[in-house]
């Protein structure tokens, strides 16, 4: 049984079209909060444009790999990335059972609002000691450049 041609082509112009998506995602997903973390060490480090000057994606990775390294991290790792302008919160703390635990998350409207959700996602997700952990923020713009 022969399959029609018209099936062939319709079947391919999809596949085309979705791979093509998934390049033009992947080129344009620029992140403006990048976070490198070390789970030996609990040592991190953040790049983010903080001056709404045109900041590149990996102008922010050599910061937070740079910072990450300097606070004591051996091996550093992409822990988070993101594209969003406002308010990121970023916490570093344990796991009941020892581990190193990192959570943050962007995108909020104010210091007060970053702060809030990042302790009651680390404390939602098994972090201990949430209300005394110190919670680092800053505000990051979306301006970015190729």
């Amino acid at each position: 049984m022969t399959v029609p041609l018209i099936f062939v082509y319709f079947f391919m112009k999809r596949i085309l079209f979705s791979l093509l998506c998934c390049i033009a995602a992947s080129l344009f997903s620029k992140g403006q909060s990048v976070i490198y973390a070390c789970d030996n060490t609990g040592a991190f480090g953040a790049g983010f444009n903080n001056d709404n000057a045109p900041t590149t994606y990996h102008e922010c990775t050599d910061m937070a790999v740079k910072l990450c390294k300097q606070n004591g991290g051996t091996n550093c790792t992409l822990l988070y990335k993101t594209a969003k302008a406002g308010w990121t919160g970023f916490i570093t703390g344990k796991k009941a059972d020892g581990r190193n635990y990192f959570q943050g998350g962007s995108g909020y409207a104010s210091k007060a609002e970053a702060e809030e959700k990042v302790r009651a996602a680390y404390k939602a997700d098994g972090g201990v000691e949430a209300a005394t952990i110190k919670v680092y923020t800053w505000y990051s713009y979306s301006n970015v450049k190729n």
